[in-house]
């Protein structure tokens, strides 16, 4: 039986094996299934026959995307009140962690300055985490961006770049130092007025790591659950290895891998950036500089938990590529893959689990 989580609520340590199985896209979950036939609230559900279990699918729009909760199980009613159980949680989540939801605890959160705050158990084992990454990252990973990320966000709605006097005041309450926890309270202080906090680094992934540890409580071991890109993976489905899982190779090649109990995450300016004047800004903000990253990179982290997974991604997206190099050569807990594609050469970084494949 799988342990059920480290002190951040995570699933477990990562292992995997060298099997290339079918595509398994990471930007969506698509799968073969015979449809089941009932629907509850907002959920889909699908379902293929594999020996003495079943091979469920359930969907949900949840924290802005739509998560998918894959599991086997032989009786589908009790894995259907699991599966709410843990979309529920996510739910729940989102109402904590949300910096879109103006009642989110995070949102009341950033709307004090200069005095400690109470936090729930989440919202403090997601802020430690965050810390300890910001750290290790020298702060090119900092939930503090809150200002820089609004700016960007009505920035890409009207296609033009941010206020350069709007983005100075923002970067002057931006900065992982200027946010004060006490362990010995639990209590979180915000030194700058005008602070806000973004989770969008590192929330899904704890989300999706939380929704496996609610299945696995329910006694469903061989789960895997995706939301937006961050998937957390429990033990390997029937008669196989580990789930299998497509992930980006080279500058425009995929390959397939074959991963069970750990984390995995992707970034990249794919799907979400700003062209202005030639210029292609990423939705992926650099808390020090202010502007959305420039280069063209790819990066996917497998983790012992989706939480480290995002986090980590996120970091690297930013980071400049040396530091990317030399971090990611004491990373000895992660596998990283990272892509970026330059004007005149394509620089590569594979270690781990990675490194095997490349």
């Amino acid at each position: 039986m799988p342990s059920h989580g480290n002190r951040f609520g995570t699933p477990l340590n990562c292992s995997h094996t060298a099997k290339w199985q079918q595509h398994f896209d990471l930007s969506r979950l698509i799968f073969t299934v015979v449809v089941l036939a009932f629907v509850m609230s907002m959920t889909t559900t699908s379902i293929a026959k594999s020996q003495s279990s079943s091979r469920l699918i359930f969907a949900k729009p949840l924290m802005g995307t739509e998560a998918h909760i894959v599991l086997y199980a032989a009786d589908s009613l009790k894995a259907t009140r699991a599966v709410e159980s843990a979309f529920s949680r996510i739910d729940d989540l989102n109402n904590h962690l949300s910096d879109y939801l103006v009642e989110s605890e995070l949102s009341r959160l950033s709307n004090t300055h200069g005095q400690p705050v109470s936090v729930t158990q989440d919202l403090w084992d997601v802020l430690t985490a965050s810390q300890e990454v910001a750290r290790l990252s020298k702060g090119k990973f900092d939930v503090t961006s809150g200002p820089l990320t609004f700016l960007w966000r009505h920035a890409m709605r009207r296609g033009m770049l941010p206020d350069s006097i709007a983005l100075r005041k923002a970067i002057s309450v931006v900065g992982f130092e200027l946010l004060h926890m006490n362990p010995d309270t639990m209590t979180v202080e915000l030194e700058k007025k005008n602070m806000r906090l973004d989770l969008g680094g590192i929330a899904k992934g704890y989300a999706a790591d939380q929704a496996l540890a609610v299945l696995f409580q329910e006694g469903f071991y061989s789960v895997a659950v995706n939301l937006g890109g961050d998937i957390a993976r429990g033990n390997a489905p029937p008669d196989t290895d580990g789930w299998s899982i497509k992930v980006f190779h080279g500058e425009s090649g995929t390959e397939n891998m074959i991963l069970a109990n750990c984390g995995i995450a992707v970034s990249g300016d794919t799907y979400k950036y700003l062209e202005y004047q030639g210029m292609r800004y990423s939705h992926i903000v650099d808390p020090q500089s202010g502007y959305g990253i420039t280069h063209k990179r790819k990066v996917a982290v497998i983790a012992s938990s989706a939480m480290m997974a995002d986090a980590w991604a996120s970091a690297y997206s930013v980071m400049d590529w040396q530091e990317v190099v030399t971090s990611a050569q004491n990373q000895h807990n992660f596998s990283i893959r990272i892509v970026e594609s330059g004007m005149e050469d394509l620089k590569q970084l594979n270690t781990g689990r990675f490194e095997l494949n490349k």
